[in-house]
């Protein structure tokens, strides 16, 4: 990977979800030879690395937490990222997972400067669908599948099948949208649980699943049925997974027309 000095830049970087495992070799690039990185991961040992690898590397944990409500926050890591791609500089912007996967600052940055005709692009990486994918060892293209943030699904009532994988992130947060919240996270879970009744059975398998952190380490998979999730222990790394509880039906008009029995 070489930097046409002549011109700046910002690349957004993913450092995936296990630590250095997932990193890709362009990544790795993009974090040594740019003019400064400025980072966003929630590992100490991750944050030590990427000071190692430049010199020029800053931490945004301080814009993260300057604010109490994360929208406001994401405003000012993506404006400040802005800031020093327009002091004609090589900016890698460094985030935990996929870079544009819940990810808001990274994205926006990146949209807000091609549209002011810089170069800038996104770097794709492993993310935590990835990996719940392969440890729960399904194939998406088996029967379809829905992903949906939990607030989001649950506030707008998200029409989806349960024929279908159904995946639900953040489902620690529901209906939390500053850091501190004192809203009672429970009441979120059982006014989910709430709608979800009406598509499965409260006796139907769940499982809240954790990506590994480290190599070595196994992800953590809790299987457990549809009314006890409220029971369980949930961390900011929790994410929801419903398996399919009925096959669709195939229209015959269209299996007729494809040849198809």
């Amino acid at each position: 990977m070489q930097i046409n000095s002549n011109k700046s830049s910002l690349v957004v970087v993913g450092c995936g979800i296990k630590f250095f495992a997932h990193f890709t070799t362009e990544a790795i690039a993009y974090i040594q030879q740019s003019d400064i990185v400025l980072y966003l991961v929630n590992d100490p040992v991750l944050k030590s690395w990427i000071q190692k690898q430049n010199q020029n590397a800053e931490s945004l944990d301080f814009l993260y937490g300057s604010c109490p409500f994360r929208a406001e926050a994401y405003r000012r890591i993506t404006n400040y990222v802005l800031e020093h791609l327009y002091q004609k500089k090589h900016v890698c912007f460094a985030l935990y997972g996929h870079p544009s996967v819940f990810s808001k600052p990274g994205l926006e940055a990146v949209k807000q400067a091609q549209k002011k005709g810089y170069l800038a692009k996104i770097l794709p990486a492993i993310s935590a669908e990835a990996c719940l994918f392969a440890d729960l060892l399904i194939d998406p293209g088996s029967s379809g599948c829905q992903s949906f943030e939990a607030t989001d699904f649950l506030i707008h009532q998200r029409q989806f099948d349960a024929s279908s994988h159904l995946i639900l992130w953040q489902i620690d947060a529901v209906g939390i949208i500053d850091h501190e919240s004192t809203n009672n996270k429970k009441t979120g879970i059982l006014l989910l649980v709430d709608y979800l009744k009406h598509f499965y059975q409260l006796v139907d398998e769940i499982i809240i699943y954790e990506a590994a952190q480290y190599p070595g380490f196994e992800p953590k998979i809790v299987r457990t049925q549809l009314q006890y999730l409220s029971d369980i222990q949930l961390s900011s790394l929790s994410t929801l997974y419903v398996p399919p509880v009925k096959k669709a039906p195939c229209n015959q008009t269209i299996l007729s027309v494809l040849g198809l029995k």
